[in-house]
Order: C-alpha cells, then structure tokens, then sequence
C-alpha cells in the first residue's frame, strides 16, 4: 500500500513539473540558439531548410560523428553474421520457394519511382525537407527492392564497406576545404558573401556523399541479416 502510495504521489509531482514548465518554456530554455540560426542560417549556410544547414554546417562535426559510427555498425554487423555459407547473394525466399509474381510485378514498377524519390530528397534537402541521411534510407530501399525483381543479383559486402570507408574520408576532405579558405575547418568553404546558390554547392556535394554512403550501409546491414538468415 506504501509503495502505490509513493508511486502516486511521484507521479503526480512530476505531473506537476511538467504541467508548470509548459506554461513558461522560457523560463527554462534559452531561445538564443534559435533565435540566431533564424536571423543567420540563411545567409551564412546557403541553407533554406535550417536543419540541413545546422547539420552540414554548424554541427558537421557531429554528423561525422554519426557517419563513423554507421561504418562501425556495419562492420560490427559483418563480424557477427559471419558464415559457412559460400554462395555469392541472398534472398528473400528459401532455396525451395520462388520469388511470387505479384512481388515482382509491383517492385518493378515502384523501384524507379522510388530511386527517384530518394534521389531528390537528396540532392534538394537543404531547399526542402530531406537531406543525405533521409534520401540515403530511401535509396537503399529502393536497391533491396531489387531482391525481389532479381534473386540472383549478386552483392559484396566486403566492397561496399571498402566504397563506404572512402566516402566517409572524402566527406571529411570535403569538409575540411575550409580550413584553406576561412582558417577553421567543417564549415562551409565559401565566403559569406557568396549567393546561396554558390554555397548551396557545398550542401548538394556533402548531401549527395552522405546520402550514398547512407544507402550502401543499410544495404551491407541488410545484406548481412539476409545471408545470416540463411
């Protein structure tokens, strides 16, 4: 009885916290950062989607960060799946099952249009919502859907995590241009005085890196459960 007695009484006080830091989130939160990247996001990154600025630009850094740990995820998933297995692909269906033909049908006219999609959410993330990491995601379900229209299409994890690792250093080469040109790195390598469409190169570029590597991770990651399945 003490104890839903306690558990009632904790309850209702954070209740109480919540209701009462709601009422005034100022009074708990600074809007500084906010405030800036609305009045400067524009004109410093190029950037009419905020996010993509603040991702590519102000916190680059971290976006690395989250980079690097997909190629560790991947790498950690390869380990632990390993095999005996020695065929070359996997599948969606065991070996006595045959892909059915209303998969294939509808995979194949969903493929382009989503290749597309992801591709757009891409290379126009910093004008619209999306970006590298989103269309990555798109793009690498597109390029599973291919599993369905051809089960003996042949993948290699060992080169994609080789493809993945040399995009990863060229983003970083990418965002270190800067250091060469404003003397600070992972930032937007063009003056500030540049039209947006000058520094919108910069986002394209990293979106564009990032959004592949995104989308050949997933594709290992999946890749890897498929065979381990097996």
């Amino acid at each position: 009885m003490i104890r839903r007695v306690s558990l009632v009484v904790m309850l209702v006080i954070i209740f109480g916290f919540f209701v009462f830091s709601i009422l005034d989130l100022e009074a708990f939160f600074s809007t500084f950062g906010k405030d800036y990247f609305f009045e400067n996001g524009l004109s410093e990154t190029g950037s009419v989607n905020l996010v993509t600025g603040i991702y590519l630009d102000y916190r680059l850094f971290d976006s690395l960060f989250e980079a690097g740990l997909l190629i560790a995820a991947v790498s950690g998933v390869t380990w632990i799946s390993q095999h005996e297995i020695t065929e070359k692909n996997a599948t969606f269906m065991l070996d006595r099952q045959s892909t059915p033909t209303l998969f294939v049908t509808f995979s194949r006219l969903v493929y382009p249009f989503m290749l597309m999609f992801g591709i757009y959410v891409i290379l126009f993330g910093h004008v619209s919502p999306g970006g590298g990491f989103q269309g990555g995601a798109i793009v690498a379900t597109a390029i599973l859907i291919l599993y369905y229209i051809d089960v003996q299409k042949a993948t290699s994890i060992d080169k994609i995590l080789t493809i993945e690792k040399i995009l990863f250093l060229t983003i970083i080469g990418v965002g270190s241009i800067s250091f060469f040109t404003k003397g600070t790195f992972f930032t937007n390598p063009f003056d500030l005085s540049a039209s947006e469409q000058v520094k919108a190169i910069y986002l394209i570029t990293l979106n564009a890196l990032i959004g592949i590597k995104v989308a050949l991770g997933l594709v290992a990651i999946f890749t890897a459960f498929l065979k381990e399945g097996r």
